[in-house]
């Protein structure tokens, strides 16, 4: 290996260096250079926000195209997909001028961008192509022709921040098109992945390779010890309660140019800058405070991603994960967090986008809890505030983040990719789409009894016909369906659901339940009678909660490694230094509730006022506790539903079983406790095979096509995608 790779740089590249007077490539850009440059390997670039990924991807890849010579109307070179928009346009004016200096076109496709450009970009395909996921559906879908002119000299894949798309439907579905087109224009391009925030690099890599016989190679940037963030860090996890915490936010946005507010929903974003300008106009100081989400117009986005980029007065913006990622947005001085991240990974990404200008990367957490039952036992328990720590702590002392695990049998998926497979390339044989569809890489685990069995409800459902030659093709609710924009994505849309009772409002949900399920609204339980797609409605009656099966939707993916580093945080006496005066003072009043309740060795806890737990005797009032496992979202789905199960319920003495938060079930039962608790470790030491937890008819719908299915795929699809009894079983040793 050279000492350099400097010199292997195409001159234009070389001189677009020497004009930005860089003394040197970084060593993330030399490693980079040569993997890329002299193999011949898919390339996986990790390095954290700022490092210089961008340019260690496309110094070489550029290089390579002006050595090759790819000339105009020869198609597209190199097909870069982004999560974002907003990623995609800031790339592009970053990268503008270096393809310019290269003779090299450089084209963007996406929702936002005119049609005519779109149109050039087809009429003489050439240089580098951005584009989204969604809208490179809508391209295969509706240009089917053109596949192959657009794509036969497909030198590289290049998918920015992979992170984003590794274990979900969307990153499966981009597996799905690069396969398709790499078997419509006969095409093998190498592909070259950047993130800054991966917990598992053999894992990252194994995703890029999938569906291809290369080898992959990880470039990982090199610091001090291999540990911890790049830059030094400062954090700060506050407290706050009523109507001190948006004052509290408030005040950390005064003393800072720029800021970024991040927040779990739209609707917490919505409701920060509210808060945030009636405090403004009300002490009579400037208004500064913008939004930033998928929900507003693009040129709200824009406006917003100026003021911080461009703007010399203070700007703060409250957002959801669209501006995670790595849209230059300038130097940002501090980075504030509502409530807990959703995860490590989330945690890391937010963290790196501070500190450029200071070289302190600054993140202040502001913690309040949401407790539906005020006065209980577990109303204690600072569970957000437990979350934060954790998250903290795992990636301080294990540099630890969660990893991105697939859908082993991701049904809904398959369902879209047939319908854009038949409305793009038209009549196919079963055979022909068996090996068409089947042969995609995250499709492999499928049985062809299994697709058999989803082609017949398709065609049952009339989205999808056969001829009398026995071929498939699109139906009238497929083509209906596929002629809609919002057929190009496949995770759900984040539309909430109206429930109604009478033809009255009593809330919305933000997830789809099965009919006949049951579910909790205002307190209350509630039965479903219908659900409406197309009007967004659920009706429902008033439900039972003896016997009830309560769903609460069900896409949740907290890890159990952080649940349970939730719980060392509440049972351990440690002193975490970023904690403000009033957080440390509620992790006090937590961590004297789990020493009263014992927390750190027992995983029930006596509700006040049932009956002692060692009293079995016929006709005792029933006992009521709290149950809490400590499991991640998949062990806590499982545990729930083997205790749901008729025979189990009865054997444990259940009279009633509620979901009490995220992480304690509320359960009421015949059995003196200690009885229920051997019981239950009986049951969950031998568990079931998953499928038999489940009752046909009363399985959430997860994913976005979960409504096509047949009950025996939805309930197999659920099982193994859904549900760990294997953790489950783990929980009693």
């Amino acid at each position: 290996m050279r000492d350099s790779y400097f010199s292997s740089l195409a001159p234009f590249v070389r001189e677009y260096i020497y004009e930005k007077k860089w003394q040197t490539l970084k060593d993330i850009q030399e490693k980079a250079a040569a993997s890329i440059l002299d193999g011949d390997s898919h390339v996986l670039i990790a390095a954290g926000t700022a490092a210089g990924k961008t340019e260690a991807c496309f110094f070489p890849v550029l290089s390579l195209l002006c050595r090759e010579g790819h000339a105009a109307g020869t198609g597209a070179a190199v097909l870069c997909i982004g999560p974002l928009k907003a990623l995609i346009n800031d790339q592009f004016e970053r990268l503008k001028p270096l393809a310019a200096q290269g003779g090299l076109s450089l084209w963007r496709w996406h929702g936002d961008i005119a049609e005519g450009h779109k149109q050039q970009f087809l009429e003489n395909p050439s240089g580098i192509l951005q584009i989204t996921p969604e809208s490179l559906e809508a391209l295969l879908l509706r240009r089917p022709e053109k596949t192959a002119a657009v794509f036969r000299n497909l030198s590289f894949v290049i998918i920015d921040e992979i992170h984003a798309f590794m274990g979900t439907d969307r990153g499966s579905q981009l597996l799905c098109l690069i396969g398709r087109i790499c078997e419509q224009a006969a095409c093998d391009p190498r592909r070259i992945g950047l993130s800054a925030s991966l917990g598992d690099y053999d894992s990252a890599l194994a995703w890029i390779r999938q569906g291809t016989e290369r080898e992959g190679v990880l470039v990982k940037e090199e610091r001090s010890g291999d540990k911890g963030p790049r830059h030094r860090i400062s954090l700060a996890v506050d407290y706050r309660k009523g109507r001190e915490f948006y004052p509290a936010v408030y005040e950390q946005c005064r003393d800072v140019r720029k800021s970024i507010i991040f927040t779990n929903s739209r609707q917490e974003a919505e409701e920060t800058v509210k808060a945030l300008k009636e405090i403004a106009r009300e002490r009579g100081e400037e208004d500064h405070y913008h939004v930033h989400h998928g929900s507003i117009s693009a040129s709200l986005r824009t406006e917003a991603e100026r003021r911080l980029r461009e703007s010399e007065a203070a700007q703060t913006v409250a957002a959801t994960a669209t501006l995670e990622l790595g849209i230059d947005i300038g130097k940002l001085d501090r980075i504030i967090q509502i409530g807990a991240p959703m995860g490590v990974s989330a945690f890391v990404q937010r963290l790196g986008r501070s500190g450029r200008r200071s070289g302190i990367s600054q993140m202040y957490f502001c913690s309040r809890e949401y407790d539906d039952n005020p006065g209980t036992e577990l109303s204690r328990i600072p569970w957000t505030l437990l979350k934060t720590i954790a998250v903290i702590q795992l990636y301080l002392e294990e540099q630890w983040t969660e990893n991105a695990e697939p859908k082993p049998l991701p049904y809904s998926l398959l369902c879209h990719q047939t319908l854009s497979v038949l409305a793009s390339l038209g009549e196919h044989s079963r055979p022909e789409l068996y090996s068409r569809v089947l042969s995609l890489p995250p499709f492999r685990e499928i049985s062809e009894d299994d697709y058999g069995k989803l082609l017949e409800a398709l065609i049952s459902g009339a989205f999808l016909e056969t001829t009398e030659e026995g071929n498939i093709i699109l139906g009238l609710e497929g083509e209906r369906m596929v002629n809609h924009y919002s057929f190009y994505s496949v995770f759900p849309d984040e539309e909430e659901f109206r429930v109604t009772l009478g033809g009255r409002e009593l809330g919305k949900v933000n997830f789809i339940p099965p009919e006949g399920s049951g579910i909790i609204l205002g307190g209350k339980n509630w039965k479903v009678e219908h659900v409406n797609l197309r009007s967004r409605r659920i009706t429902v009656s008033a439900g039972s909660e003896r016997g009830a099966r309560i769903w609460r939707g069900g896409s949740g993916s907290l890890h159990t490694k952080v649940v349970r580093r939730m719980r060392q945080a509440l049972t351990e006496e440690t002193v975490y230094p970023y904690l403000s005066a009033s957080a440390a003072g509620q992790l006090g009043l937590g961590r004297e509730a789990s020493r009263l309740f014992s927390l750190s060795e027992k995983l029930f806890i006596p509700r006040a006022g049932s009956v002692p737990q060692d009293s079995a005797e016929s006709g005792a009032e029933n006992n009521s506790f709290y149950f809490i496992p400590w499991l991640g979202s998949r062990g806590m789905r499982t545990l729930t539903l083997i205790m749901q199960k008729k025979e189990n319920r009865h054997t444990l003495g259940i009279v009633s079983l509620e979901q009490e938060n995220h992480y304690a079930l509320r359960i009421s039962s015949k059995l003196a406790l200690p009885d229920f608790q051997h019981e239950l470790q009986c049951i969950a030491k031998n568990p079931d095979n998953p499928e038999t937890l489940l009752e046909s008819g009363r399985i959430p719908y997860t994913d976005k096509y979960d409504y096509l299915l047949p009950q025996d795929l939805l309930l197999k699809q659920y099982a193994a995608n859904m549900l760990d009894p294997e953790e489950t079983a783990a929980l009693f040793g």
